[in-house]
């Protein structure tokens, strides 16, 4: 026998072999059935090369379903970054945000777009205040006075402006009031200041009316010396808060960052440190008398009764927060309870037979007991 006519197969080609698992003998008609059906299933499989319509109709399937895929991906992802960014676009267009610089502030979050909100709202509230108050009356509200104060400044100003000269030689009852008011502010008392005032009045007409003119311009300057000194004082005291609170804010991070336990037996996560630094230092919003709140502060004002009765129940039975041994006792009873609750519910039942016969192993000696 020759070495090309030896096969690999025992039996043969593999393609022309096949395995009768079932009693009924083959025939021909059947072998050519087969035949004509693996035929078939390779066409369907490619085995034959496609046409160029079906080409062009494949391409078209499989661009579609590509395009399908990206679009349910752009719908299931309503956290993406274009869905923001996109509509930050639109609010700067339609003017809600023309503030909003998309070159130099990256919208890619709900914060990102919160914060342009801030800002914006900052924005607009400044221009209105420097378009009412001046860039002065701004930069007073910025040091801290208030718009009230300011305004009552400027109303004083406004008045003392408007009385001028000629008001002050026609009217002897106003230059007497100037004149009073005048030696009030240099802190001279009353009783004094009402005789010094009788004094210019008895000594003429002309003498009153010039003590007028230097009293009136000694009021528009104590008047300018008032709002800039209220300023500084403010702007101190803001300088000196921040520093209270930078403080505050660093001894509270150290007393919560600190420590591995704050309540004895139960450790602390970094996880829940950061929950605790959040929830102090996080404004959720005001109360109605306009004081900053955070969570705890709100839920206590929404449900003040429930909120302390639990809190000083809490500081009772903890002896002042200082010993929570009947909480980590009760804790562990519960855990105890549950723990045998558990165990209950299996059942160990003895069936009779001696453990070392229900090993299979035991009897060659390597059981997987010890046999004594």
């Amino acid at each position: 026998m020759e070495d090309k006519e030896l096969e690999m197969s025992l039996f043969g080609s593999g393609s022309d072999f096949i395995l009768n698992y079932s009693n009924e003998p083959f025939e021909i008609n059947d072998l050519e059935e087969i035949n004509e059906e693996e035929q078939e299933d390779d066409k369907i499989l490619g085995g034959d090369e496609p046409s160029e319509e079906q080409e062009d109709n494949l391409d078209e399937d499989e661009s579609s379903e590509e395009v399908d895929e990206e679009e349910d991906q752009d719908e299931g992802d309503d956290d993406s970054p274009n869905l923001y960014s996109s509509f930050a676009s639109v609010l700067n267009q339609q003017g809600l945000l023309p503030s909003l610089d998309l070159t130099e502030s990256k919208i890619e979050s709900i914060d990102d777009l919160t914060t342009a909100f801030k800002q914006e709202i900052n924005s607009q509230v400044k221009s209105y205040l420097v378009n009412k108050l001046g860039d002065k009356g701004y930069e007073a509200l910025e040091k801290g006075v208030s718009l009230s104060e300011y305004q009552e400044h400027q109303e004083t100003l406004s008045t003392l402006d408007s009385i001028t000269d000629e008001i002050l030689e026609a009217d002897a009852d106003l230059t007497l009031k100037v004149i009073y008011q005048d030696y009030i502010n240099q802190g001279i008392d009353p009783k004094r200041a009402t005789r010094l005032v009788n004094a210019i009045k008895d000594s003429g007409e002309d003498s009153l009316i010039e003590e007028g003119k230097l009293s009136l311009n000694s009021l528009k300057e104590k008047e300018s010396q008032r709002i800039q000194k209220l300023q500084e004082e403010r702007e101190a005291k803001r300088i000196e808060d921040s520093k209270l609170q930078e403080k505050i804010d660093n001894d509270l991070k150290n007393a919560i960052f600190s420590k591995k336990e704050v309540i004895d037996g139960i450790p602390v996560t970094k996880a829940i440190q950061e929950k605790v630094y959040k929830s102090i230092t996080d404004i959720v919003g005001k109360s109605p008398n306009g004081v900053l709140e955070n969570k705890l502060m709100k839920d206590r004002r929404e449900n003040t009764i429930e909120f302390d009765t639990k809190l000083y129940y809490l500081y009772e039975i903890t002896n002042g927060f200082k010993d929570f041994s009947k909480i980590n006792r009760k804790q562990a009873s519960k855990a105890i309870t549950n723990l045998e609750k558990e165990l209950r519910k299996n059942r160990f039942e003895d069936s009779g037979t001696p453990d070392y016969m229900t090993d299979g192993q035991s009897y060659d000696g390597y059981g997987s007991e010890l046999i004594y």
